[in-house]
C-alpha cells in the first residue's frame, strides 16, 4: 500500500483490508464479492460508465438488433409453447435496461397479439439507483425490480440473461501435487496484497474437479463458480413452463480446464483494457470468469431444466435472422454514413473472434418444445423483418474506430428521411 492511508482508498478496498486483518486471509470469492457488490463502492453498485466512455461494452449496446432479434427469438418461443395468454418475459440482470427496452420497442412490429400477451419484469440483486433508462419506446410496460432473491413463481414464459453470470464470485484454485489447493487473498509485511495457498475452503472446489472426469496438470489454476447450483434451481423453481436463455463467455468444461488455460480464466477490465491484476482499483475495474457451462447445464438437468441448443451467439443471431436484417438495412432510405455505421456495429455482434464467440445455452422446463426448430421462425417471417438503427443509447463503435466519420456534409443528409429509430 506504498504512498496510501486507508482514507484515500475506496470504500470496498477498506472494507477487504479490514477482513483480512481481523482473518489474516479471506478467500478470492469474498474478495470479488466486496469489490464488484460492496453496498456503495462496489464496481456494480456505483455509479460506473459503460460503452464509449467504460470499461466495456455489451451485445446490447453495440446495436438495437441485439435486442431486437432477441424479441425475435421470445416470438418464436410464445408461438412454440402455444401463444399462451400471459407470457412473461424475466430478465435477469437488467443494468440500465437497455436490452429490455431494445426487445420491448421491436415486440409490436412482430404481432400484436404477441404484444398483449407480454410481461416484461427486469429483475437485479444490485444496482445502483439511477442508473435505468426508460426510453418510453413501444407499448410494453417494463416492471423493475430488486431483489436478492427471484420473488417469483408459476411465471409461463421465459428467462433470461445476458453476461450476467460471469459476473458472479468465484473461489481460485492452484493445482499441488495433483490436489486443488485455494488462492486466498493476503496481505504482506508492506500491506501490499498477495496470494497464498491453502487447504480449500469449501468443498465445492474437490467436488467441481473430480467431477471433470480428467486430471488438470500440477500448477494449473482456474475457477470454480459456487453460485451457479444456486441461480440456475432458483430459475427451475420460479418457471413453471418455458425457455431460459443464457448468454455468456465461456467453455463447457473440456475447454474451460484445457491446459492451454494453465493460468485460468479470470480477467480485470479497466476502460475496456486488460487491467493486469485484480488487487488494482478495487471497485473501480470489472473482474470476471468465463462460465462453466458443462456446470450450467448439468445444474441444470438436476433442476429439471433440458437443455434445447448450446451454439455461439453467431449462429443464434443467424438463425434468428440477422442476414435478412442486414440485407434490409441496406436498400433502406438512410445516408450512407449511417447505413455504415449500423452495419459495421451488426457485424460486431456476429464477430466470430468478438461478441460471436459468446455461448448461448437454451433450457426448457415443462413446456412442449421437443427441439429447437419449434422455436426458430421460418425465413419467409425472416425477410419481413425491420432494421432498427442506432441510437444515442448505443455505442458508437464506427465513431470509435474511425473517429474522422463522426461528421457528415449536411447537404447530403436529409434527417426529414430518417429510416426507424
Amino acid at each position: 500500500m506504498t504512498g496510501k492511508t486507508m482514507s484515500e482508498l475506496t470504500s470496498a478496498e477498506q472494507t477487504i483490508r479490514q477482513r483480512i486483518h481481523r482473518h489474516g486471509k479471506i478467500t478470492f470469492a469474498e474478495f470479488m464479492q466486496i469489490a464488484l457488490y460492496h453496498p456503495t463502492d462496489g464496481y456494480y453498485t456505483s455509479e460506473r460508465p459503460f460503452g464509449a466512455d467504460g470499461d466495456y461494452y455489451t451485445s446490447p449496446a453495440a446495436h438495437p438488433a441485439f435486442g431486437a432479434l432477441f424479441a425475435v427469438q421470445l416470438f418464436g418461443v410464445w408461438r412454440g409453447m402455444g401463444r399462451p395468454t400471459d407470457f412473461t418475459v424475466v430478465e435477469m440482470g437488467a443494468g440500465n435496461g437497455i436490452l429490455a427496452n431494445d426487445i420491448c420497442a421491436y415486440v409490436s412490429d412482430l404481432s400484436a397479439d404477441f404484444a398483449d400477451s407480454l410481461r416484461y419484469i427486469c429483475i437485479d440483486r444490485y444496482a445502483p439507483a439511477d442508473s435505468w433508462q426508460s426510453t418510453g419506446e413501444g407499448a410494453i410496460h417494463i416492471d423493475r425490480l430488486i431483489a436478492d432473491k427471484l420473488p417469483l413463481k408459476g411465471v409461463v414464459g421465459c428467462f433470461i440473461s445476458n453476461e450476467l453470470a460471469d459476473a458472479f464470485p468465484v473461489h481460485r484454485f492452484e493445482i499441488v501435487n495433483g490436489d486443488p489447493r485455494e488462492i486466498f487473498v493476503s496481505l504482506d509485511d508492506s500491506r501490499d496484497f498477495v496470494e497464498l495457498l491453502d487447504t480449500p475452503s469449501t468443498p465445492i472446489i474437490a467436488q467441481r474437479l473430480d467431477a471433470l472426469g480428467f486430471a488438470l496438470e500440477n500448477g494449473q489454476r482456474g475457477e470454480v463458480n459456487p453460485h451457479i447450483k444456486s441461480w440456475i434451481g432458483e430459475i427451475a423453481a420460479a418457471l413453471d413452463t418455458g425457455i431460459v436463455i443464457t448468454i455468456d463467455y465461456g467453455y463447457e468444461a473440456v475447454d474451460l480446464y484445457a491446459p492451454e488455460r494453465k493460468y485460468g480464466t479470470l480477467q480485470a477490465y479497466y476502460r475496456h483494457t486488460d487491467g493486469n491484476s485484480p488487487y488494482r482499483r478495487i471497485g473501480r475495474q470489472d473482474l470476471s470468469a468465463q462460465v462453466d457451462f458443462t456446470l450450467l447445464q448439468c445444474e441444470g438437468r438436476a433442476a429439471g431444466l433440458n437443455t434445447l441448443a448450446y451454439t455461439t451467439q453467431s449462429e443464434f443471431l443467424h438463425a434468428l435472422g440477422i442476414r435478412d436484417v442486414m440485407l434490409q438495412l441496406r436498400s433502406a432510405p438512410i445516408s450512407h454514413h449511417v447505413r455504415s455505421a449500423n452495419l459495421m456495429a451488426m457485424r460486431q455482434l456476429v464477430q466470430p473472434d468478438g461478441l460471436g464467440r459468446f455461448r448461448v445455452l437454451v433450457q426448457e422446463k415443462q413446456s412442449g418444445v421437443a427441439s429447437i426448430e419449434k422455436i426458430l421462425l421460418d425465413e419467409s417471417v425472416h425477410k419481413r423483418l425491420l432494421a432498427p438503427l442506432l441510437s444515442s443509447r448505443h455505442m458508437p463503435l464506427m465513431e470509435g474506430r474511425y473517429p474522422q466519420t463522426s461528421w457528415e456534409i449536411p447537404s447530403l443528409w436529409d434527417e426529414s428521411q430518417a429510416y426507424r429509430h
